[in-house]
C-alpha cells in the first residue's frame, strides 16, 4: 500500500508557509514599533516604521526612510539580514515542493480528487488508442489511468492522471476517487495467459463494484469463459476481443475490404459516426418506416433500433416502435 507521504508534507508545508508568514509580519511590525519609538522624527507614525521595515527585510530599500541612530542602523541590518536568509529559504523550498509534487505525479502516487471523470484500467496499445480517441472527442475530459507495471506517467499521455497501483485493491480506486467516477473501462492484461487475464478483469470489476456499485463498466474479456460472472459482477458492457477480431476477419474474408468499412464506421471525427437517440414521443406505438421520414436526414442515416439488450439493424419498415427503443444512426462528419 502506498503512503502519502507528498500529501502530508503538502498540508505540513502549507501550514508552515502561514506560520511562518504570521511570524514574519509580526516580526516587522514589532521592528516598526521600535524604530518609531527610537526614532520619531525619522518615522513619525508606526505605519511608517512598520513600511520600512517590510521594504528592509525584503531587501528591496526603496530609501524613502532611512535610521539615523546607530541603533536604528542595527536593525536595518538585522533585517536585510533576515530578509535574504527567509527568501533564500522560501525560495528553495518552493522548488523543493515543486520538484517534489511533479515526480509524485510521473510516478502515480497521487490522489484525484475531481469527479465526473472515467477510469481506464490497465496499459497497453488498445488503452493508448481508446485515450487519443477520448481526447479528440472530449479535449476536456478528466482521464485516470490505473496500473501497476509502469513507472511512470507514459510520455504519450501527458494530460492524464496516472494512478500505480493494483486494480484488484479497494485502496488504487480510492485514490482514483471511483466513488464519483463517472466510467470505467477494464482492460485484459495479455501479459499472461487468457485465463487468468479474464479472472483477473472479473476480480478488478468486483472491486470498482463494491466501491461505486452504479458506476458504468465496459470490461474486456479475451475468452467467453468469464463472460457469466462478468454479468454477475456488474458489467453494463462487454467487449469480447477475441469473438470481435474474428468476426472482423471473416467479413474480410468473405468481402475484401469489408475491415476498412467496418472500421471507417467506428472511427470517430467531429462528430460521433454510430450514434443513439431516443424514439421522440410522438413515434412511440408508430412504425420505424415513420421515424425513417421523420428522422433520417441527408447528414443522419438510420441504421436500426436498440431495445433493452437486443439490437435489430434494418428492420422491416411494419416494426413498431416501443417505449424506452433507441434509434441507431449513423452520422456524417
Amino acid at each position: 500500500m502506498y503512503r502519502f507521504d507528498f500529501i502530508v508534507q503538502s498540508y505540513a508545508k502549507f501550514h508552515n508557509l502561514l506560520r511562518m508568514s504570521a511570524i514574519v509580519f509580526l516580526f516587522t511590525f514589532i521592528i516598526g514599533c521600535i524604530i518609531h519609538f527610537l526614532e520619531p522624527y525619522a518615522f513619525p507614525t508606526i505605519f511608517d516604521g512598520f513600511w520600512w521595515a517590510v521594504v528592509s527585510i525584503s531587501t528591496v530599500g526603496y530609501g524613502d526612510y532611512v535610521p539615523e541612530s546607530v541603533i536604528g542602523r542595527i536593525l536595518g541590518i538585522i533585517l536585510i539580514i533576515s530578509g535574504i536568509a527567509i527568501f533564500s529559504f522560501f525560495i528553495t523550498n518552493l522548488a523543493s515542493s515543486t520538484v517534489l509534487s511533479r515526480q509524485e505525479r510521473e510516478k502515480g502516487r497521487v490522489s484525484h480528487q475531481k469527479e465526473g471523470h472515467y477510469i481506464i484500467v490497465g496499459w497497453n496499445e488498445r488503452s493508448h488508442q481508446l485515450i487519443k480517441q477520448l481526447q479528440v472527442i472530449h479535449s476536456h475530459l478528466e482521464i485516470v489511468l490505473i496500473d501497476e507495471t509502469l513507472h511512470k506517467k507514459p510520455d504519450e499521455c501527458p494530460k492524464v492522471i496516472f494512478i500505480k497501483g493494483s486494480p484488484t485493491l479497494d485502496e488504487t480506486f480510492e485514490r482514483a476517487n471511483a466513488r464519483k467516477a463517472h466510467t470505467i473501462i477494464i482492460t485484459a492484461n495479455l501479459h499472461i495467459d487468457e485465463k487468468s487475464a479474464d479472472a483477473n478483469t472479473v476480480l478488478t470489476l468486483l472491486t470498482v463494484k463494491g466501491i461505486h456499485p452504479s458506476i458504468y463498466a465496459i470490461v474486456e474479456l479475451v475468452t467467453t469463459g468469464q463472460v457469466k460472472n462478468a454479468e454477475r459482477a456488474g458489467a453494463n458492457e462487454i467487449v469480447n476481443s477475441s469473438s470481435h477480431l474474428s468476426l472482423l476477419m471473416v467479413n474480410g474474408i468473405l468481402f475484401h475490404g469489408m475491415t476498412d468499412v467496418i472500421s471507417n464506421m467506428l472511427t470517430h471525427g467531429k462528430k460521433d459516426h454510430l450514434e443513439f437517440k431516443t424514439v421522440p414521443s410522438q413515434l412511440i406505438n408508430g412504425t420505424f418506416q415513420k421515424a425513417i421520414e421523420e428522422c433520417q436526414t441527408r447528414d443522419s442515416f438510420l441504421l436500426g433500433i436498440r431495445r433493452d439488450n437486443d439490437t435489430i439493424l434494418h428492420p422491416e419498415y411494419g416494426s413498431i416502435l416501443l417505449k424506452g427503443d433507441q434509434l441507431i444512426f449513423f452520422n456524417r462528419t
